[in-house]
């Protein structure tokens, strides 16, 4: 995805070998990164410290299944926005609290935002407040109807 911060030419074998193992588990500690990969754990953690300076890393997270917690709906919006609107757009869905993803994009819609909701009543007020911004030119919502596939480990 393309963005501020590294490219992967910026990382070398150390710092993938890092990400590696720490997407496949964020809480490993750092001794064990340590010694999986035979270099200081001083060494390890000014990596891990850099790694989260220049956003490579963007946090650590417990990736938790929405339906077992309150959420047994998503939906997602694709919206045909104004493009003087795009920043005001994207400020509103981010004060969501019930977005998860927002995406800018290309060809016929300028952005797709995936929600988990509560209620189907939650579903209607989410879509009459998305509908309802300045800006929106028109907007597209889907009921996801199942979970076929979530990775979130790239293959570095």
């Amino acid at each position: 995805m393309a963005g501020k911060g590294s490219s992967k030419d910026d990382l070398d074998n150390l710092d993938i070998e890092i990400l590696r193992l720490l997407q496949s588990n964020s809480r490993t500690p750092f001794s064990d990164i340590s010694r999986k990969l035979g270099v200081p754990e001083t060494t390890i953690r000014y990596r891990i410290k850099k790694l989260l300076e220049k956003r490579v890393i963007r946090g650590f997270y417990t990736l938790v299944e929405p339906s077992k917690v309150g959420f047994p709906f998503s939906i997602i919006i694709l919206a045909d926005i104004d493009p003087d609107r795009l920043n005001y757009i994207f400020d509103e869905l981010r004060s969501i609290p019930e977005a998860t993803h927002v995406f800018k994009l290309t060809g016929k819609y300028n952005i797709v935002a995936i929600f988990h909701v509560r209620s189907m009543n939650q579903i209607s007020e989410i879509d009459e407040k998305i509908r309802s911004l300045e800006g929106i030119k028109s907007a597209e919502t889907l009921l996801v109807t199942g979970l076929v596939h979530i990775n979130p480990e790239l293959p570095i």
